[in-house]
């Protein structure tokens, strides 16, 4: 009878103190990365709530400070900001340059802009290439005000499909979001209802 194979113990490894002293000091910091990473999170949630909400009718609209695109796509030094267009009817459209039913809406909202006149700031925010934006608008004779979005404004106004049209009432409250090639139809029926007195 043969007697079993001895093998090397299975059991616990004891680690040197030292070892078990780093290790408790990396558990430790890792923990406190953590929580650290956690509160910071947690207090920007709480901070900026309005940006995690759908944005819908009825919403006071975010605020917004964009650069004025300029020759060759470069700032023109001005910007256009929703606090100082307390009173009219402002209209964004967010587009690209590379953005097939943005370059078919543009135009319409640009006839229309022409029809609302002071009443209403119409911009068209582009999202992508200043110099080529500017290129198109001017190829194409548009009025609108042409300005560069920047990434907390399209984060804010959840552009996530283009084209994106948001209406903001006179009082600075959203009346209308909406994305895709119908959209600019919509946008002008609120702008209408908007400038109409006594229109629901």
């Amino acid at each position: 009878m043969t007697e079993p194979a001895r093998g090397v113990g299975l059991g616990p490894i004891e680690l040197p103190a030292a070892v078990q002293r780093r290790g408790r000091i990396a558990g430790l910091a890792l923990a406190a990365l953590a929580l650290a990473t956690l509160a910071v999170n947690g207090g920007w949630i709480v901070s900026h709530l309005d940006w995690l909400r759908p944005l819908e009718a009825g919403q006071t609209a975010p605020p917004f400070d964009l650069a004025l695109i300029g020759a060759e796509g470069k700032p023109t030094g001005q910007r256009v900001a929703n606090d100082s267009l307390r009173g009219k009817v402002v209209v964004l459209e967010f587009w690209a340059t590379w953005c097939g039913p943005c370059l078919q809406s543009l135009p319409r909202l640009d006839r229309a802009a022409r029809g609302w006149g002071d009443r209403v700031a119409t911009i068209a925010v582009n999202l992508d290439d200043a110099g080529k934006a500017r290129q198109i608008s001017d190829r194409a004779g548009w009025r609108l005000v042409l300005a560069a979005s920047d990434e907390e404004t399209a984060s804010r106004y959840q552009v996530e499909t283009l084209p994106h049209i948001v209406v903001i009432d006179q009082a600075g409250v959203v009346r209308m979001v909406g994305s895709g090639g119908a959209a600019v139809m919509r946008a002008e029926q609120a702008v209408e209802r908007l400038l109409t007195p006594g229109a629901p």
